[in-house]
């Protein structure tokens, strides 16, 4: 191999495995909706999720801050206690309305720890 074929699939490679570990977003497909939701002191980021009417939604809650934080939905549907650090992974299942969610822990809720769930018709999300 030439060094310059070389030089070539080093950049190339390189430029493959930097898309790859690029930050997370949401990701949709026909049937699946995965979200990421970050909780730190006293916010989740982002405050507002917008996902498919219908569509089931992995979420994936991780705690970046330095208190225990949880995710509570209108629906009853909790995460349990997350401590500092960790990070727990949950199927929501198809949602048909748009509803809030919030951090139940003591306070936390008053102080605005709130995420707003948008659910857009036609897979508008």
């Amino acid at each position: 191999m030439t060094p310059r074929l070389f030089t070539l699939m080093a950049v190339g490679s390189s430029l493959l495995l930097a898309a790859c570990v690029a930050a997370p977003a949401p990701v949709t497909s026909a049937q699946n909706t995965d979200v990421t939701i970050v909780a730190d002191d006293l916010v989740f980021a982002p405050e507002r999720l917008e996902i498919p009417a219908g569509e089931s939604v992995q979420l994936h809650l991780r705690n970046d801050g330095s208190i225990v934080h949880d995710l509570v939905f209108e629906d009853g549907w909790e995460s349990g206690l997350v401590l500092p650090g960790e990070a727990v992974t949950v199927e929501l299942g198809p949602q048909a309305a748009s509803s809030v969610a919030w951090c139940s822990v003591p306070g936390h809720r008053d102080a605005g720890m709130e995420l707003e769930v948008i659910v857009r018709e036609g897979g508008d999300a």
